[in-house]
């Protein structure tokens, strides 16, 4: 079973880490040791690298171009916070040995996150294919009217859930790809009735005879497959 994996973190001005300055020396392959002294990535291959959204200046000044376009202004408040983020780094990414057209399904990550966020512009976007898995970067600039409320698009864990649902309802199940995260409680419960009454519908009770009741229980304990198998959407606000 293949998923459509989405993770994000926020990216700062200052710092040792996870900063704007090195999102794009990794993302752009400007840092050496990366290159040479690590398995992941293969350097014979980041040719192959494609920029979806090219960067013109440095990844810095683009950013906080974007945000004094905004008319936001960064010389006051929060914005001299060394822990205040300055853009989320979306990474969207696929199980090892999925195979597809990449431009085409991260060219749809892409406009999907978009449309989720439409006042939030896009500063930077490349897709990887120099490592084991082809992945995009998506480099997004988190403003909300006069705002940079980072932290709060990036969202807490429920808001991760809901928003990997939404992906894959509106990408991955388009490419055959699956849910991204496990269901719980309430949302696995539905699940696993929905998936029961399809099969019984499909006659699968009379088909396994004695089987059924260790089918069911298999069921009810990892829904995720056969929702998969059967083609079942499940509405988004249940996670």
């Amino acid at each position: 079973m293949f998923k459509l994996d989405l993770r994000g973190h926020l990216l700062y001005l200052n710092g040792n880490s996870q900063t704007l300055v090195l999102a794009e020396a990794h993302n752009n392959r400007k840092i050496p040791i990366e290159l040479y002294a690590r398995d992941k990535i293969d350097p014979s291959k980041t040719y192959l690298n494609k920029q979806i959204v090219p960067l013109n200046k440095s990844l810095e000044v683009t950013v906080q171009d974007l945000i004094v376009g905004a008319g936001i202004n960064t010389s006051k408040g929060t914005f001299k916070r060394k822990d205040k983020g300055y853009a989320i780094e979306w990474i969207f990414s696929v199980t090892p040995g999925f195979i597809c057209d990449f431009n085409h399904l991260y060219m749809r990550c892409l406009d999907w996150l978009m449309d989720k966020f439409p006042y939030c512009p896009v500063a930077h976007a490349v897709i990887h294919y120099d490592e084991d898995v082809p992945h995009i970067h998506i480099i997004m600039v988190p403003i909300e009217g006069n705002h940079l409320p980072a932290s709060k698009i990036l969202g807490f864990k429920g808001c991760s859930r809901e928003r990997s649902y939404d992906l894959y309802e509106k990408v991955g199940a388009e490419f055959g790809l699956a849910y991204s995260m496990y269901l719980k409680g309430a949302a696995k419960k539905s699940a696993a009735e929905k998936a029961i009454k399809e099969l019984e519908k499909l006659h699968y009770r009379e088909k396994l005879g004695k089987l059924w009741q260790p089918f069911k229980t298999a069921v009810k304990s990892r829904p995720e497959p056969f929702l998969d198998a059967l083609g079942i959407l499940l509405n988004a606000h249940v996670y």
